[in-house]
């Protein structure tokens, strides 16, 4: 049986503390589109206290 492949994607998102309900919005919409296409979130990365990386992989069909 063959190893199954993966590919990865990286989603860089920046958030204002001021303008924290519209970036919520925002993450769900990203959250929602990869979703749809058949990525599944595996990690979220915090850089600092206003930029995180979304992490999503799913598999090849190689």
């Amino acid at each position: 049986m063959a190893n199954q492949q993966y590919e990865y994607r990286v989603e860089p998102v920046s958030i204002s503390p001021t303008e924290l309900q519209d970036e919520r919005r925002k993450i769900n919409e990203i959250l929602n589109e990869y979703a749809s296409e058949g990525w599944e979130l595996i990690d979220s990365i915090r850089i600092d206290s206003s930029s995180l990386l979304f992490v999503f992989y799913r598999p090849t069909d190689s």
